[in-house]
């Protein structure tokens, strides 16, 4: 009897430890892990010419306030408008060059979300990003300034890439890693497994609101 009581403690265990790691990997890939990040190395290449020229506009604007905002706004136009990579927003609809929106897709609303490619996105964001940490060690980035960078960043990085990228590179291994000792805790010390779990979910979950509060 207490021989079966064991086996069924450990099979627990075991489940548990491997609910665990299936959960991390299943994260990890929901989310679009599995690999380092590889940055496109020139924007050019995958860039349209509206967004490579507005990506060398909001570089050359460190630092200056006032062309930064103006900047921000033709983003801003880029995204709600799809100005310069689409068509144009009429009363029968959205008449587009690049592509379609669906009618229940509600990007309609900001068809330039549809019209950017990932590498696009990307390029702007990385500029205002820049932009902006060129105009705060400057001390001349202003309250207008931020609300354009909240906008463009919200809506071209919803799910905070830019801070997660390097994390999620690593994330597979990390599990491993996390998972491995879980497995440890499990085989030698089996009443401090509950606790072991609870530890590596929050080890490997924590960062991502870490990071996202740390901003890029």
């Amino acid at each position: 009897s207490q021989d079966v009581q064991l086996n069924t403690a450990a099979t627990k265990n075991s489940a548990a430890a491997g609910v665990f790691l299936i959960a991390s990997l299943f994260f990890n890939s929901a989310i679009g892990g599995g690999g380092p990040v590889q940055p496109a190395i020139a924007y050019d290449d995958f860039a349209s010419d509206t967004v490579s020229k507005t990506v060398q506009m909001m570089n050359a604007a460190r630092g200056d306030s006032a062309k930064t905002l103006v900047v921000e706004e033709e983003i801003a136009q880029i995204i709600t408008e799809g100005k310069g990579v689409g068509g144009a927003q009429n009363y029968a609809g959205i008449q587009l060059e690049r592509g379609e929106v669906a009618d229940e897709d509600t990007t309609i609303y900001n068809p330039g979300l549809k019209l950017l490619t990932e590498s696009e996105k990307r390029a702007l964001v990385d500029s205002t990003i820049a932009n902006r940490k060129a105009g705060l060690a400057s001390n001349t980035w202003t309250p207008d300034n931020e609300d354009g960078y909240d906008f463009i960043k919200t809506r071209l990085d919803p799910l905070h890439m830019t801070e997660l990228q390097g994390y999620l590179g690593i994330l597979p291994f990390y599990s491993a890693l996390v998972y491995l000792a879980a497995l440890a805790v499990q085989q030698t010390a089996r009443s401090l497994f509950p606790v072991a779990y609870i530890v590596g979910a929050l080890a490997l979950f924590v960062p991502f609101g870490v990071l996202v509060a740390a901003g890029p």
